[in-house]
């Protein structure tokens, strides 16, 4: 059997079956419509759609018992103007009845569209609210890139998201960025020591306005930072 591999991107091959790993890896408590559809535009489809060169995959193809990708690490080197383009771009072409816009009245929504986690989602993927450091350009001036991955479970543990993050960081610093942050549940206490082997720090913004104690928390989500 081959042994699996990192490559580029491929739009013409590789999307649908990205799709396919944001969902089988997607928090289990977003694991729901339309929380899951909601959250591939926000977290997987306008990475791959706008910056598809920036984007690596977990080549699996040559095991028959396996898919063509088994992960995948997306991202962008900069997150402001990453953002702009999304807003101008991508949001245009979003389906309404998959991701209503925030302004869109009550009464022309299914019941699911106004539960509180499904608003928030909604009005960031139509407002391009893709880093909690959107904020602050003091920080993305420091940490401009940043990036999502997800891996199926049974390629997890055998080193491959080391290799995607350490592919996908030579590419971008390859572009001028100098500093790398992504946000994450802050709960998991897996994910942050995996981030931490990698030499990810906690960002030392304060995200919230204080409310937690904490530098790089908001909410739930934590926020990582690396130098490049």
């Amino acid at each position: 059997m081959s042994t699996p591999f990192i490559r580029p991107y491929d739009p013409s091959r590789d999307f649908d079956a990205g799709l396919e790993i944001f969902f089988k890896t997607i928090n289990p408590a977003l694991d729901h419509e339309p929380t899951r559809t909601i959250g591939s535009y926000l977290w997987y489809i306008p990475y791959v759609t706008l910056s598809p060169s920036t984007c690596f995959v977990l080549d699996t193809s040559s095991s028959p018992s396996s898919p063509s990708i088994s992960g995948y690490i997306i991202g962008t080197p900069a997150t402001s103007p990453f953002s702009d383009l999304w807003r101008s771009t991508f949001v245009p072409t979003i389906d309404h009845t998959l991701v209503p816009p925030p302004t869109t009245p009550s009464g022309d929504l299914d019941p699911s569209m106004q539960t509180g986690a499904v608003q928030i989602f909604r009005a960031a993927v139509h407002n391009a609210d893709c880093s909690m450091l959107l904020p602050w350009p003091e920080m993305l001036q420091k940490y401009p890139a940043h990036l999502h991955i997800d891996i199926l479970p049974e390629f997890q543990g055998q080193g491959w998201g080391r290799k995607l993050i350490e592919a996908w960081c030579e590419k971008i610093k390859g572009e001028g960025a100098g500093g790398v942050h992504l946000d994450m549940v802050k709960d998991n206490v897996g994910a942050k020591r995996f981030y931490e082997k990698l030499g990810f720090g906690v960002c030392e913004q304060v995200l919230d306005g204080g409310a937690s104690g904490e530098t790089g928390v908001n909410g739930i989500v934590l926020t990582m930072v690396k130098e490049l």
